[in-house]
């Protein structure tokens, strides 16, 4: 006995010729009258002998699989996959893409409209439209997700969280967008930003800590507990204990900067707020140091006889100016030059977290102000 990794198509044809009543209750009867006439003239010249590659393994016939239908490869490869059909093919492997986590979700949990349906079960649904938005981080938080350690995962209820996923689902099943309207970070962000309060998570239902979509949510028995050692998935957002998520990535080429980045996703922001403030502060001024130095070409004395206010001023207008970020995605860290909101980060909050006996900083508001500043800090650090 052998399993057919690749050609099932094939081998599935020659077993139907071979038995027509293998599809009774499959196809439709025009077509199981065709099949049976096609029988027929299969029974009086059958197929006996197939040309096939035998392997030791599963895992000795992926490459080759992977060589056919990963792209042409300079004529190696044959048809390419979908993109659903590839992530499929990851997920038998171990590796299930974020994306696939959120379809398979909502098609058992959601509320699909019948042509969704059929796309997804005929492998045309445009996944790679969907990971996108999964990998999109400002996405991500409007629909309540967060990935961690290759698992999506949510602080919501599933009432809330199927909400916003459902509606994505259905925007790229029914066509309503495609690729083209979602190719670039500012669509994907400008995307989301016009979902109604009503397609979005109800920030008051959040729960104490995170939990990977589709199992049980956590009990909510103890919701509200600012506990920092409740059992909250590291990680995570709202429930984590750490200043900086870890599935937050930066590619700091700075050794002093990396390792106050390490740390900062290390400590408790809980159980130490002030150094986890102070931190976060250095963190930032230094980050912005290190880019207006590298990229804006600052010259070394107008960086230090500048205000951490000054830089950031100048950093988001070089990201304006030069179509790195937009105005949307840019907003919380002009708010935190202006200081419009009392939680997201700001210059006179951050520079009273050093200089300031006053000033007490709260974890939860830390973990705020982080989040609104982190998509500018990975453009910072790309």
């Amino acid at each position: 006995m052998y399993i057919v990794l690749d050609g099932n198509r094939r081998i599935t044809a020659i077993k139907l010729l071979e038995n027509p009543s293998l599809a009774e209750g499959a196809i439709d009867p025009a077509s199981m009258q065709r099949l049976k006439r096609l029988a027929a003239q299969f029974e009086k010249d059958p197929i006996t002998e197939i040309e096939c590659m035998v392997y030791a393994d599963r895992e000795e016939a992926d490459i080759w699989v992977e060589l056919a239908h990963r792209g042409q490869a300079q004529g190696a490869g044959t048809v390419e996959w979908d993109g659903q059909v590839a992530a499929r093919y990851d997920a038998r492997k171990g590796n299930t893409p974020a994306a696939l986590q959120v379809l398979d979700y909502i098609k058992e949990k959601g509320v699909l409209s019948n042509d969704t349906k059929r796309r997804i079960a005929d492998g045309k649904f445009p996944i790679t439209t969907l990971d996108r938005l999964v990998n999109t981080p400002y996405v991500r938080k409007k629909l309540g997700i967060d990935k961690v350690g290759g698992d999506v995962v949510t602080v919501f209820p599933e009432a809330e969280v199927i909400k916003g996923l459902s509606r994505v689902v259905e925007d790229l099943g029914s066509r309503n967008y495609t690729v083209t309207n979602l190719k670039t970070q500012d669509q994907r962000i400008e995307y989301i930003n016009n979902f109604n309060t009503v397609d979005l998570p109800d920030s008051t239902q959040a729960l104490p800590k995170s939990y990977k979509l589709g199992s049980t949510p956590p009990s909510t028995g103890n919701k509200g507990s600012n506990s920092s050692g409740s059992g909250g998935r590291k990680g995570g957002y709202r429930q984590r204990t750490t200043l900086v998520p870890s599935s937050c990535k930066l590619n700091i080429a700075q050794h002093r900067i990396h390792k106050v980045f390490g740390e900062l996703k290390r400590i408790s922001v809980d159980d130490f707020p002030n150094a986890a403030a102070v931190m976060f502060r250095v963190f930032m001024e230094l980050s912005l140091d290190y880019f207006l130095e590298n990229t804006v070409k600052w010259p070394k004395p107008q960086i230090d006889g500048s205000s951490l206010a000054d830089k950031l001023i100048a950093t988001t207008n070089y990201m304006k100016n030069n179509n790195i970020m937009s105005n949307d995605e840019l907003s919380p860290a002009l708010k935190a030059v202006s200081g419009q909101t009392l939680l997201v980060a700001t210059i006179k909050t951050m520079n009273g977290y050093v200089h300031s006996r006053y000033y007490s900083p709260v974890g939860s508001e830390l973990k705020t102000a982080w989040d609104d500043l982190q998509l500018f800090l990975e453009k910072v650090w790309v």
